[in-house]
């Protein structure tokens, strides 16, 4: 195990990579652009304290509490480039941002002067964070950072998406819920998946109606009692429901999203 001063002295570093990153992007001459990557850097930034947040409920070692809060920081750095080369966060119709958050970290100097074995786990829980799932036969830290980084990724996005509802339901970012049209039905495999206790797939996601209900379906993979604690305590997905219209489909999907998170605090 590393020194302790030795782990600081990374950590900081990496935090000096991401300052003086980001802030080269958010000079955009377009404030729109400008707007949504302020906004994206807010999100590393959150996702990085709830990740400290989740690592010290689980009584993790200082150390190993610095260094989950350090990758939910870089966790998104390729959603810079890929925002501005192709005006859209959806990988599908740009590139995968965790393998090009990866390959911009594999070129930076504090990176390179990581430890073998750190870099390895870092480079891994990154590539792991925006996968549908992840395999549980993986390295166990592995495994375990990124059900970290997984779980604070969703609370951010949840809040995010939250907080930037129009009072008609409608997104105040095009960019959060990746332009879709506002109308349109509600996708029966959504449903499904919902009803199935699964996380929706891309795939089926056609309106934001869809998203909200693809997002909310994200409580399926959620992985620690802490991230549950801390879903209800703002209400989050109670909120996502409020803004759509109450047909009997989103109510029905509603419902089994509550029982689902009620019947994981009482287990």
């Amino acid at each position: 195990m590393e020194e302790l001063s030795v782990v600081k002295e990374n950590i900081q570093a990496a935090r000096n990579f991401f300052e003086k990153y980001t802030a080269v992007f958010l000079k955009q001459s377009d404030p729109k652009m400008a707007e949504v990557l302020a906004l994206k850097r807010e999100h590393s930034l959150q996702v990085s304290k709830i990740s400290g947040v989740v690592a010290t409920n689980l009584m993790l070692e200082e150390e190993d509490i610095l260094l989950a809060e350090i990758i939910g920081l870089l966790h998104d750095v390729g959603r810079f480039e890929q925002f501005v080369q192709y005006q859209s966060f959806d990988d599908e119709q740009s590139e995968n941002h965790a393998q090009l958050g990866v390959n911009i970290l594999s070129e930076q100097t504090f990176f390179k002067n990581l430890p073998e074995v750190k870099k390895n786990l870092i480079t891994q829980v990154l590539l792991n964070h925006n996968k549908e799932s992840i395999s549980l036969k993986e390295d166990k830290l592995i495994v375990t950072y990124s059900q970290i980084l997984r779980d604070a990724d969703k609370l951010d996005i949840w809040e995010t998406c939250v907080k930037n509802l129009n009072r008609d339901g409608s997104f105040k970012l095009d960019a959060i819920s990746h332009g879709l049209p506002a109308a349109g039905t509600v996708s029966d495999n959504i449903v499904k998946s919902i009803k199935s206790h699964k996380p929706a797939k891309r795939k089926d996601i056609e309106s934001v109606n869809d998203y909200k209900l693809a997002v909310m379906s994200m409580v399926f993979d959620l992985n620690f009692r802490v991230s549950f604690q801390l879903l209800n305590e703002k209400q989050l997905i109670k909120k996502l429901y409020e803004s759509m219209s109450k047909k009997d489909v989103v109510i029905d999907a509603y419902r089994e999203l509550r029982l689902y998170i009620e019947n994981k605090f009482i287990m």
